[in-house]
């Protein structure tokens, strides 16, 4: 009796266990805290905490963490390697937040195509590649050499630059918008680098100590087709474009284009190659990148969010006070119940020679 008695207790108790896995179990796939979350969820999330616990006198993010995404228990000590814990504390996955969402970036899914390094620590980091170069080897008979390559190689150098953006919010975001807080965030974030970074990445300008260089710089313009038939005006811009990607050492060319070109795509059968889509690409402009050649890299970034800031809003900021001007037009935080979230990212980006080319004015 005692023996069926103590194996009925052993096994209530573990059907008990059982259920609370369960439980737990459920409640995390609801919530999407469950281990494996993807780079752009832990990334916002490290921002919506950083913002929730902002302006809460006693109140850190690890408090935010439990109360948001954690049931109130006793748990253990907030490690930053423990899935579904203070994994979302830390400002990692950067490359994963740019690419994943309903509009990746457009840096992010080129370099999909290419070669992604790590700029963590690097202040200048050289990347070799293969130029283009003549016929080498070929047949040869028993016994006779066989030609030789030099095996010369170029470099692409790649340095970070600092990305950043600053978001504000009214204070009633905390109060009423919190089952919507995260998709608030990762919009705000998204579209503001998006805003930054595509931009500098499909323009003319040369880099500098601010910013990589555009894929258009020093890179003179492909003349567009004058056909009227606008399919037969694409397919010429098209194979023009490719056909300077091979000739500059190439071999899988990827286009960017405006999404008013992106449609037309849609109505070119057969078409193998890769399409970007931005709004950044000014309308009726094309690029075309070899998408293997193409070498990015994701640095470190911080996420901060403050209620006390005086901010100067305007595109091309300066000092709140300089030489005894103020700034104007400028925001106290903390006198307009607001809340500023701030991104920072170092990114770079760059391409050997010959592996870029772009046209304007195209009839489609």
């Amino acid at each position: 009796m005692t023996y069926t008695l103590e194996r009925v207790a052993r096994q209530a108790s573990e059907a008990k266990e059982l259920a609370v896995h369960t439980s737990r179990a459920l409640r995390d796939l609801r919530r999407g805290t469950k281990s494996g979350l993807s780079g752009r969820d832990r990334f916002v999330r490290h921002a919506v905490l950083r913002a929730l616990a902002t302006g809460r006198p006693g109140v850190n993010v690890e408090d935010i963490w439990r109360e948001r995404y954690r049931e109130r228990a006793a748990a253990g000590p907030a490690m930053m390697t423990v899935p579904t814990w203070a994994t979302e504390l830390v400002p990692s996955d950067v490359g994963a937040f740019l690419a994943d969402g309903a509009q990746p970036l457009a840096l992010s899914r080129l370099a999909a195509l290419g070669r992604t390094v790590s700029l963590d620590g690097i202040g200048s980091l050289k990347i070799p590649y293969r130029p283009p170069l003549a016929d080498v080897g070929g047949w040869v008979g028993e016994g006779a050499p066989i030609p030789v390559d030099d095996l010369s190689f170029g470099t692409v150098t790649l340095s970070p630059r600092k990305a950043a953006a600053v978001s504000i919010f009214t204070a009633e975001l905390n109060k009423r918008a919190t089952p919507d807080i995260e998709t608030l965030i990762d919009g705000a974030l998204r579209t503001d680098i998006a805003n930054i970074v595509d931009a500098a990445l499909v323009d003319d300008q040369p880099g500098s100590a601010l910013r990589p260089p555009g894929l258009r710089f020093n890179v003179a313009a492909v003349v567009s087709s004058t056909a009227t038939d606008p399919m037969a005006a694409m397919r010429a811009d098209l194979a023009k474009l490719a056909g300077e990607i091979v000739a500059g050492g190439g071999s899988q060319p990827v286009f960017l284009v405006n999404p008013v070109q992106a449609i037309s795509f849609g109505f070119l059968p057969g078409s193998t190659y890769g399409v970007i889509d931005t709004p950044t690409v000014p309308a009726g402009t094309v690029i075309a990148v070899d998408g293997p050649a193409f070498i990015s890299g994701n640095g470190a970034a911080v996420v901060d969010a403050s209620k006390d800031a005086t901010i100067h809003e305007e595109t091309a900021p300066a000092p709140i006070v300089a030489g005894g001007t103020a700034a104007s037009p400028t925001r106290s935080l903390w006198q307009t119940d607001s809340l500023a979230c701030r991104v920072i990212l170092e990114v770079a980006w760059g391409l050997p020679a010959g592996r870029s080319a772009w046209m304007e004015g195209v009839k489609w």
